[in-house]
C-alpha cells in the first residue's frame, strides 16, 4: 500500500510538470507571474526566484483506510494556468495586455527602460556643456537673416539681442595744445610768449547717439560729439619794451615798445559718424566658465558690436596776438585761423557686460581720414596809418591724411527696465591737422603768410555723464 501511495505521488509530479512545461512553451506563463506567486514582493525585471512548492493532489481518496495497491483509481485532471492564479491588480511588466494579445509562438517584448524620457526634469549638466561649448547656438548670434526671420539653426535668448537705444552725454574734455614753439611776444631776444604756452580748461559739450539692432544682430548707429569754444590765453607785462616777432616787428608801427601782450587760442570740435554694425551675444552665468565675471550669480549677459562705417570730424581754430600800451595810443594786433575737415572710413568694436543692476561697456573706434586743410590771416596795419596795411589778407589750402582714433569706457546704473545712468571717461586723438598757432608768419617777404602748416596733432580727453534709453 505504500508503495501504491507512493507511485501515485510520483503520477501526479509528472503530471503538473508536463502542464507546466506546456504553458511556458505556449507563453501563457511569464517569468514575473512565478515570481508573484512565490514572492509576496514584487520581482526586478529579469530576477526571478522560484520556491519549492509542494503539488497538490489532484484526486480524493475514498475511505479511511489505506486502500491496497490495486483499488487507487487515479482521478483525471486538468492543469491549472499557473498565470491565471496571478492577481489582476499588479499585472509584472512582461505581461501583454489584453487588448494587444500575444500569438502563440511570439515571445512578449520586455519594455525599453531607455526609452523613457524625464520631460519635466532635463539633464541639468548637458545643458550647461552646450552653454560651455556652443554659447552662440543658445544664446541668439544668428549666422543668416531672412526675410522670415533667422536661420542658421539658432535660437534667440530669452531676453532678446534686438533693441532700439539712444544715448545722451554731457562730456567734459580738455584739450592740449600741441602747436610749434613759435616766439609771439619778447623782451629782447627773451622770449615771454610763445604759441605752446596756453593751455585750455575743461570745456563742457554733447554726444549723442541713435541706433536700432534687430533680433539677428544686424543694425546700425548714428552718432555726434560736439565740443565747442574751447579756449586759451596767456598774458605778460609791465615793462615798455615788449615787441612782437621779428623782423615783422621792425616793419610794423605798434608791434614794438609795448607794454602788455596778450594771446588767445580758441578751438571747436564737431565730429559725425554712421556706422553698421554686427552684434554678438555671448551666454549669462555659467558655474563652469573660464572668465570670473561668468560665474557671478547676478551676471547677466555680455554683448560684442563690431562697427564699419563713415565719419567726419571738423575742427575750426582761432589764435591772436594783441599788443597795446607803451610808446603807442592804440592798440596792434595779428589774426590768424584754420580749419581742418576729415572725411574717412571707421572701423572698431564695442562691448558690454552687464549684471543686476550694474554694467561696463566700452568701444574703441579707428578713421583713416583724408583732410581738407586751410588757413586765413587778417590783414596787418600800422597804428599811425591803417592804410594801405603792411601785409594785406593772406590764405592758403592743401589736403592731406589723418587719423582719428576714439577710446571710451562707460559704469552705468540700471533704473529701470528702459532707462540707465551712466558715467565715463573719454579719449580721442586727431592727426593731420592745421592748427590756428602754427600759421602765424612774422616774416618780412612778400611771400610770408601764403603757406599753410599742416600735419600737427590734437588731443582730448576727459568725462562723461548722462543717460541711456533701450528697448
Amino acid at each position: 500500500m505504500f508503495k501504491a501511495w507512493r507511485s501515485t505521488r510520483a503520477t501526479v509530479a509528472v503530471t503538473i510538470f508536463a502542464a507546466l512545461s506546456h504553458a511556458a512553451t505556449r507563453g501563457d506563463v511569464a517569468g514575473d507571474p512565478v515570481a508573484e506567486v512565490v514572492g509576496a514582493e514584487e520581482p526586478n525585471v529579469g530576477e526571478i526566484a522560484f520556491d519549492a512548492v509542494a503539488p497538490e493532489p489532484a484526486f480524493d481518496v475514498v475511505g479511511t483506510e489505506e486502500p491496497a495497491g490495486e483499488d487507487i483509481k487515479p482521478v483525471a485532471t486538468e492543469a491549472i494556468p499557473v498565470a491565471e492564479v496571478v492577481s489582476a491588480e499588479q499585472p509584472s511588466a512582461e505581461q501583454p495586455s489584453a487588448a494587444q494579445p500575444v500569438a502563440d509562438d511570439a515571445a512578449p517584448e520586455p519594455i525599453e527602460t531607455g526609452s523613457i524620457l524625464l520631460e519635466s526634469m532635463p539633464d541639468v549638466p548637458e545643458i550647461e556643456g552646450l552653454l560651455e561649448h556652443a554659447p552662440h547656438e543658445i544664446a541668439g548670434s544668428c549666422s543668416d537673416c531672412t526675410a522670415g526671420g533667422c536661420t542658421g539653426g539658432c535660437e534667440r535668448s530669452p531676453s532678446g539681442i534686438g533693441e532700439t537705444y539712444w544715448i545722451f552725454d554731457s562730456v567734459f574734455l580738455q584739450r592740449d595744445n600741441q602747436s610749434t614753439d613759435q616766439i609771439l611776444a619778447a623782451i629782447g631776444p627773451n622770449a615771454i610768449i610763445t604759441t605752446g604756452q596756453p593751455q585750455f580748461a575743461v570745456q563742457p559739450g554733447l554726444r549723442l547717439f541713435r541706433g536700432v539692432v534687430d533680433d539677428c544682430g544686424r543694425g546700425w548707429e548714428l552718432g555726434y560729439l560736439g565740443v565747442w569754444n574751447m579756449f586759451a590765453d596767456l598774458d605778460e607785462g609791465g615793462r615798455n619794451d615788449i615787441n612782437g616777432g621779428d623782423p615783422l616787428s621792425f616793419l610794423v608801427d605798434g608791434f614794438d615798445g609795448r607794454s602788455l601782450a596778450r594771446a588767445t587760442y580758441s578751438s571747436t570740435l564737431n565730429t559725425a559718424e554712421a556706422n553698421f554694425l554686427r552684434r554678438s551675444y555671448y551666454r549669462g552665468f555659467s558655474r563652469h566658465s573660464a572668465y570670473p565675471w561668468e560665474r557671478c550669480g547676478n551676471y547677466r549677459r555680455g554683448t560684442i558690436d563690431w562697427l564699419a562705417g563713415f565719419r567726419w570730424a571738423g575742427l575750426d581754430e582761432a589764435a591772436s596776438l594783441q599788443l597795446s600800451g607803451g610808446n603807442f595810443p592804440g592798440p596792434s594786433s595779428y589774426n590768424v585761423r584754420s580749419s581742418t575737415n576729415f572725411f574717412g572710413a571707421q572701423i572698431g568694436g564695442r562691448g558690454r557686460m552687464e549684471w543686476n543692476r550694474w554694467a561696463v561697456d566700452g568701444w574703441a573706434k579707428a578713421a583713416l581720414a583724408g583732410t581738407a586743410m586751410s588757413q586765413s590771416a587778417e590783414a596787418i596795419g600800422s597804428v599811425f596809418v591803417p592804410e594801405p596795411p603792411v601785409r594785406p589778407a593772406r590764405s592758403a589750402t592743401e589736403g592731406g591724411v589723418g587719423f582719428i582714433g576714439d577710446l571710451n569706457v562707460n559704469l552705468s546704473y540700471r533704473l529701470s527696465d528702459t532707462w540707465r545712468l551712466r558715467t565715463g571717461y573719454n579719449f580721442l586723438w586727431l592727426t593731420g591737422v592745421a592748427l590756428a598757432p602754427n600759421q602765424f608768419d612774422f616774416g618780412a617777404t612778400n611771400t610770408a603768410g601764403t603757406g599753410l602748416n599742416g600735419g600737427a596733432g590734437v588731443f582730448l580727453h576727459g568725462a562723461n555723464l548722462g543717460l541711456e534709453a533701450a528697448w
